[in-house]
């Protein structure tokens, strides 16, 4: 392989990684909110979802 091939091999390679760490960072995002939203409902403090449901509809309706 000749040095210029080498060269775009690796740029494709970096270019790659930088998509991948992208990624793997919105994917690590998303698992946090979905565990923090999962802890929040299962700890208790936080109203079930069908009452936070009917509390919006009243504060719609009134």
């Amino acid at each position: 392989m000749s040095r210029i091939s080498l060269q775009a091999d690796l740029a494709n390679a970096q270019a790659r990684n930088a998509r991948l760490v992208g990624r793997v960072q919105q994917l690590e995002r998303r698992l946090s909110e979905a565990l923090g939203e999962q802890v929040w409902r299962e700890s208790g403090f936080g109203a079930p979802a069908d009452i936070d449901e009917l509390q919006r509809r009243i504060t719609r309706l009134e």
